[in-house]
């Protein structure tokens, strides 16, 4: 499985931006989406103008996006910024993973995605418009973001074609607590035990409602042999979302998950020894390379402190 040489340039640069403060981070992956024209000649320093005008003027705006559009939301510096400068959001790890898969030999025309923290619906509306998934489940917590996500939906014609969840997948059926970002509302984050009173985390925290996938199952709400990828980006928590869905594994689909030790802290070893029991082939996306299970702590180490990279599992 290769990685595109542009994205691999792309991946090169976000491992060196990573290890530098937060501030300069930012400025150096502008700088080099510049000089590529990365993703269609959108961003711009007069594009970035624009979008500070337009944020004072309006909390929610309408974009383009790819071959749709979005609405996000001004107050959001991450998901929302990026996608009114770029015109996208993690497309490439999109339009990387579908290609390995094709290479490997397996298609997703027709099938399910599955996307675990949906967020405002980035990924889900690029696998239906551009990655030819058939249908979209997708499960999101937080009620803002929970509200964009269907309002993208249909907006880009497809609230008939994408199945809403609103909870937090985990390892048991519940309550946990969400903190939630004042700034990146793509960082909310599930806190480790569900412990605490809620209403005192930085972006005002609160209790949401989680599931197991397996129980959904079940209940014959999603039916594993239909699914085409597993799209898990949950801020830390994806070793209890994948102790939970233990069905999709069972089932030979194929998982891309978030790998961000300074995130998962002291879950990392715990999901680097369910990876390594549950998956035959493991893929750094980011380097496009196999990784194999012993080598798991040591990329561990490389990310301990800034960046992260896209994992690529085959059941």
């Amino acid at each position: 499985m290769r990685v595109p040489a542009r994205h691999a340039v792309i991946a090169g640069a976000q491992r060196l931006a990573g290890r530098l403060p937060p501030r300069w981070d930012r400025r150096v992956r502008e700088v080099g989406k510049m000089a590529i024209a990365h993703h269609g000649r959108r961003i711009s320093p007069l594009r970035t103008i624009e979008y500070t005008v337009q944020r004072r003027r309006s909390r929610y705006l309408v974009v383009p996006f790819g071959d749709g559009q979005l609405m996000v939301d001004s107050r959001d510096d991450e998901v929302g910024r990026t996608v009114f400068l770029t015109g996208g959001y993690e497309r490439w790890q999109m339009e990387t993973v579908l290609s390995m898969l094709a290479e490997d030999g397996r298609r997703v025309e027709g099938t399910v995605f599955v996307d675990a923290g949906a967020n405002i619906g980035t990924s889900t509306v690029d696998a239906l418009l551009r990655g030819g998934f058939g249908r979209a489940a997708s499960f999101e917590p937080e009620p803002h973001n929970l509200r964009l996500l269907a309002a993208n939906a249909a907006l880009n014609g497809l609230a008939d074609r994408v199945d809403i969840h609103p909870v937090a997948l985990s390892d048991t059926d519940g309550t946990v607590l969400l903190q939630r970002s004042p700034t990146n509302f793509g960082d909310h984050r599930v806190v480790p035990g569900g412990s605490g009173p809620a209403g005192n985390g930085p972006g005002g925290d609160e209790k949401v409602e989680c599931r197991q996938l397996d129980a959904l199952v079940g209940e014959g709400r999603l039916d594993p042999e239909a699914v085409g990828l597993f799209w898990c980006d949950t801020q830390g928590h994806e070793l209890k979302v994948l102790r939970g869905a233990t069905t999709l594994a069972a089932a030979g689909v194929p998982h891309l998950i978030e790998f961000c030790p300074w995130v998962l802290g002291e879950e990392a070893p715990g999901l680097e020894d369910h990876l390594a029991l549950t998956f035959s082939h493991i893929v750094d996306i980011h380097a496009g390379a196999p990784i194999r299970p012993a080598d798991l702590p040591e990329l561990r180490r490389k990310y301990q402190r800034h960046g992260f990279t896209d994992l690529l599992l085959i059941p």
